[in-house]
């Protein structure tokens, strides 16, 4: 069972940053107005919205979608867009907001959108498959007609995606994207900081902000070390084990809450032991493995709920999961049940150890104590996991040199959970990385992507997430709280249920 880190780390750490706070305080008056400077996790690999690979841009305020999110009750919201319409789920109509303007000053009208749009699909495959747009069309200034290849009813959560921003596109010459929002950049360097300035003729009223800084680091320490030293005003998602120690600074506050991401484990279905993770016993084993509740609280801090299934929590679309059997006396009984032999409560398979290779990554730090615990219980029944640690999970698991792996993603999102169904759970999907290929699963995400009654979608999705629950297939353990620190003097900051789908950087937030 793995302990919180020693408190060591954080002292030096405080050490350290107090050292830098004695030296220099910068202050957040200046000549140029009230600048905030913020630091979020990764950083963005290019200026271009429609094909980012992080959500850098869209959480800095300057761009908007045509579809929001309501961050309180996770549904979807008119935006850029007044309202939308459609009867048959295949034929839309986008109502445009009035009165809204790019930061040059352009108006922006159905064909501005039109165009955004045709570039967001053009330059990104993804969202050309995401958004499934056959035709568009701008039958008025403020109106916009859009045509899906099939019955869609996903299109409005799916414009929820931060590539599907609007921009003016005919700005050719633009360094950086000129969007619709409440801050708009005055520079942007992909290597170093991007410098926002308020948007004075922003529709939805004036920022409280003049300023603010956006930077990217991908280390917590580094991250804290800058909101102790006074460099940075907020800081986005510091590590779970420094939490005690920021909220035992009296200059410095935390906000936290649920997220809508789950960690889990994924099983990887066509790799060198495909053989035992499509069997379901075995699956059922691996799963009595998992201690949710250690993980809950001693890599996670308490900072976390335990989850069982794909959609924890009350949403129309979760399931009533009860807590799955843990220990290894209910390993070994699932193992035996698929074919392997038990004897002296260890495991084998012809005689042999069971070796596995378990994945995991850095980038969200409890996921590899995470695969420690795992690693340890398994270790009991006789299941030696090699633990490998990829630079970049996304581009490792597709080399398929993995048997399970530590994975988070977005489930509770874009109002419906229909992004995470399809890419999960679809056949040769972009986050189906184990190649689940089963066909009654395929055949329930297909009755539900042509259903776009809001009640039944619901009831269907609930009715895909228990099958998968009931399966076994992968590992769902926790929902994560979403966490941000800033100085007191930092007001009107929320934290988002996650950084994809919800801006950070809005007018209401401000510094004294």
């Amino acid at each position: 069972m793995l302990k919180r880190p020693a408190t060591w780390l954080a002292a030096a750490l405080t050490a350290v940053a107090l050292l830098f706070s004695a030296c220099s305080v910068p202050s957040n008056q200046g000549s140029e107005g009230k600048t905030l400077r913020f630091i979020t996790v990764y950083p963005a690999n290019t200026t271009d919205a429609h094909q980012i690979q992080a959500a850098f841009i869209f959480n800095s305020g300057t761009v908007e979608t045509l579809v929001g999110l309501d961050p309180q009750t996770l549904k979807l919201r008119p935006w850029l867009a007044e309202k939308w319409d459609t009867t048959d789920a295949q034929n839309w109509t986008f109502t445009i907001r009035k009165g809204v303007k790019f930061h040059n000053g352009t108006e922006v009208t159905a064909e501005k959108v039109k165009a955004s749009l045709e570039n967001a699909v053009s330059v990104n495959p993804g969202l050309k498959k995401a958004l499934r747009i056959q035709s568009m069309e701008a039958s008025d200034q403020y109106t916009l007609k859009v045509v899906t290849e099939t019955v869609y009813p996903a299109l409005p959560s799916n414009l929820v995606h931060y590539n599907s921003v609007i921009v003016d596109t005919s700005a050719t010459d633009a360094k950086f994207p000129i969007g619709t929002g409440a801050f708009k950049f005055e520079s942007f360097d992909i290597a170093g900081e991007a410098v926002l300035v308020r948007n004075d003729d922003y529709y939805d009223g004036k920022a409280k902000l003049d300023r603010v800084v956006m930077t990217a680091n991908e280390e917590a320490p580094a991250r804290l070390l800058a909101l102790q030293s006074g460099d940075a005003d907020v800081i986005y998602r510091p590590a779970l084990d420094s939490l005690s120690t920021i909220e035992g600074d009296s200059n410095l506050q935390v906000d936290s809450h649920l997220g809508t991401r789950v960690y889990h484990l994924l099983y990887n279905y066509t790799g060198a032991n495909a053989s035992l993770w499509n069997n379901e016993e075995f699956r059922k084993g691996i799963d009595a493995l998992v201690d949710r509740e250690s993980i809950v609280k001693d890599v996670m801090g308490g900072q976390a709920k335990v989850a069982y299934d794909v959609f924890p929590g009350d949403y129309p679309m979760s399931p009533k999961s009860e807590p799955h059997p843990f220990g290894a006396e209910e390993a070994l009984k699932h193992f035996e049940a698929a074919g392997l032999q038990v004897s002296d409560g260890k495991v084998t398979q012809n005689g042999q150890p069971l070796s596995l290779k378990l994945a995991t990554y850095d980038a969200r730090p409890e996921l590899p104590q995470i695969a420690q615990v795992v690693q340890d219980q398994a270790r009991k029944v006789g299941i030696e996991m090699e633990i490998k640690k990829a630079s970049n999970i996304d581009e490792e698991l597709p080399k398929g040199d993995w048997d399970l792996a530590t994975y988070s993603l977005l489930t509770i999102t874009r109002g419906d959970g229909s992004f995470f169904l399809n890419s999960s759970f679809g056949k040769d999907a972009a986050q189906n990385h184990g190649h689940l290929d089963d066909p009654e699963l395929l055949a329930k995400l297909e009755k539900y992507n042509i259903e776009f009654d809001e009640t039944a979608r619901a009831t269907q999705a609930k009715e895909i997430a228990q099958y998968v629950e009931n399966k076994y297939y992968n590992s769902y353990i926790t929902v994560p709280f979403e966490s941000a620190a800033s100085k007191k003097t930092v007001t009107g900051w929320t934290t988002p249920g996650n950084e994809f789908e919800f801006q950070m950087i809005t007018k209401d937030l401000d510094i004294s």
